[in-house]
């Protein structure tokens, strides 16, 4: 048995653009491969109705997110895209 300590998966980091596809804007929040983002952004998200999302300062767009748990933790998940 070793004494070494456990390897953390490596997680690889992108800056969040917008989900548009004809857009593709930079947004100022980093994701996962996997799609969370990094830190409780669902607090900062701008929220109208039961909606919560980022808005695209390029196409004006809304980035719709989520609160997920993932390995026990509450996330933030980009879920979709609404055109303005």
């Amino acid at each position: 048995m070793s004494d070494a300590p456990e390897k953390k998966k490596d997680v690889k980091v992108h800056v969040l653009r917008c989900r548009s596809d004809s857009c593709r804007a930079l947004l100022p929040f980093e994701e996962t491969d996997e799609g969370l983002l990094l830190g409780n952004m669902i607090e900062i998200a701008t929220r109208e109705g039961d909606a919560a999302f980022f808005p695209c300062p390029r196409c004006g767009g809304r980035n719709l997110v989520e609160e997920v748990v993932h390995e026990g933790k509450k996330r933030t998940r980009v879920t979709g895209f609404v055109a303005s």
